[in-house]
């Protein structure tokens, strides 16, 4: 009998079902590799890395706001009545090599990957049926890029997924839509190419955008999530993110984004992901790009802490250029956040929140557990002296002495350095707090960019629930305040102009 009801049970998960509604859709579990990925590479590659200047919406920048310094761009540097649909011309992509993509995306560590099938320019990855002339088969690099990066990565265990751009600027379509209250952008164009892309490719990350001026039921948002989830040939390992409609962004979908380069700061019940960019003034391939403009190690290996302390994923963003390179700086960026991330694995990939995100002195904690006999879709890990290992990340490590005040210490407690497995010596404060010294650090032998990871095993038991009572920012000290406030990229505007004139 116990038997037959196990079975039962599971026929009934296997064949859930979802309604196209958002109630039924937040319902979805998210998939375990999502959650145990931690760490993904996004890429940002389109026609508009060929003019490559400002970011890769120069084209609404340049004929959608008429912009006097994109004119003044292309009075200066192109023939009179150039078009922007000419720049296609330009995109050979004559040294693209979806081995080498594949290849530096597994020395940076990442877990998945993000490719952007279609930006708001419209010009898709693939030969869309429905995209005639304004792709990478008719023009341009003259080949499927999209199937080439599948083939790519199929040969290893990154999960591939695809950006896609619900809206299109200048698509007449969508403009008359916009003007007669009628649907047939989505019906013949947008929501074709969804199921497209999704049939042909299999994508595990669906990553909608292009969202905001429409609304969920114009775009046709749950109907494709429902399909997805329910018949897709990716319907079990399939994720999709909160972009789907005007409102809809931070409310529901399968995981939350807000916006761009959000940083929670908090621990958050609902899954999430922060989205940042290699280059901090574009997504897709600038030519203006200077060795200031990119994220440094130090700073791409904290926001991943910061990240995953908190409940969330990172996806770090990375444009080629015109040719089909990755710029020599971006690439040797990705190596070397690569090399102390897979140093501090145990850290990052399938670990959980701890009972506290964060201490003094800018240190954020991760946490793992030995028996792992918890519901694997919780949120974070409870302290149990015996059987909870914590990951202290410290931060811009300026102290040969740390105290970290969420950590009680017992005898049995035992610290040590995680990628070289170096026994640090430990004492107690007046509090019962944990106080590390770093004297024995051997600084030689690790991945120095002034982040260093400490494994922290028996510390005593806590019954502090993160979620009930969250630690107040402000009390964890000046040192400790809520990240630096990563603005969205599209509003940089300003900032990315006075800069590419200097």
């Amino acid at each position: 009998m116990f038997f037959h009801i196990l079975i039962t049970l599971f026929a009934t998960v296997l064949t859930q079902t979802y309604e196209p509604t958002w109630e039924s859709i937040d319902s979805r579990p998210l998939p375990d590799w999502y959650d145990n990925s931690k760490f993904g590479i996004f890429m940002h590659w389109g026609v508009y890395c060929v003019p490559g200047y400002r970011s890769e919406w120069f084209w609404w920048h340049w004929q959608g706001e008429n912009d006097p310094n994109c004119t003044e761009y292309m009075a200066k540097n192109y023939a009179p009545g150039y078009t922007y649909a000419q720049f296609a011309n330009d995109f050979r992509a004559e040294f693209f090599d979806a081995d080498a993509f594949r290849e530096i995306v597994e020395a940076s560590g990442a877990k998945y990957f993000v490719f952007t099938s279609k930006h708001h320019e419209g010009y898709t990855m693939w030969p869309s049926k429905v995209s005639w002339n304004w792709n990478s088969v008719d023009i341009g690099p003259k080949i499927d890029v999209i199937d080439a990066l599948k083939k790519a990565f199929a040969k290893t265990d990154i999960h591939f997924g695809l950006y896609f751009s619900l809206y299109e600027w200048f698509n007449p379509q969508y403009m008359q839509d916009t003007q007669k209250n009628t649907t047939d952008y989505v019906d013949q164009i947008s929501y074709p190419q969804l199921l497209d892309i999704v049939n042909t490719y299999q994508p595990e990350v669906v990553w909608s955008d292009g969202d905001w001026d429409m609304t969920a039921e114009y775009w046709k948002s749950k109907e494709f999530i429902a399909w997805l989830y329910n018949e897709s040939p990716v319907k079990d390992t399939v994720v999709v993110n909160d972009r789907w409609g005007r409102g809809v962004m931070g409310v529901h979908g399968g995981y939350l984004t807000y916006e761009d380069n959000y940083i929670a700061g908090t621990l958050l019940a609902r899954k999430w992901e922060n989205c940042d960019s290699l280059d901090q003034y574009s997504w897709g391939g600038r030519r203006t790009m200077r060795s200031g403009d990119v994220l440094s190690v130090h700073d791409a290996i904290a926001e991943l802490a910061q990240t995953i302390a908190c409940n969330g994923n990172f996806l770090l963003n990375v444009g080629p250029d015109m040719h089909g390179k990755i710029p020599p700086l971006l690439e040797e960026r990705l190596r070397q956040i690569g090399d102390f991330v897979k140093a501090n694995a145990e850290a990052v990939y399938g670990t959980h929140p701890w009972a506290y995100q964060s201490d003094l002195n800018n240190v954020w904690y991760t946490s793992n557990l030995r028996n792992d006999n918890l519901p694997k879709q919780r949120v974070w890990n409870p302290q149990d002296q015996q059987n909870t290992i914590i990951y202290a990340w410290l931060i811009d490590v300026n102290l040969t002495e740390y105290t970290l005040q969420n950590v009680k210490v017992v005898d049995q407690t035992k610290v040590t350095i995680l990628s070289t497995g170096t026994e640090l010596s430990k004492s107690k404060g007046s509090n019962g707090e944990l106080i590390v010294n770093l004297d024995k650090v051997p600084w030689e032998k690790l991945v120095r960019i002034d982040v260093l990871v400490l494994k922290i095993e028996y510390a005593q038991s806590d019954s502090h629930d993160p979620l009930a009572s969250p630690t107040p920012t402000s009390a964890l000290g000046e040192e400790s305040k809520k990240p630096r406030d990563f603005k969205s990229l599209r509003q940089k505007d300003v900032e990315i102009l006075s800069h590419s004139l200097k």
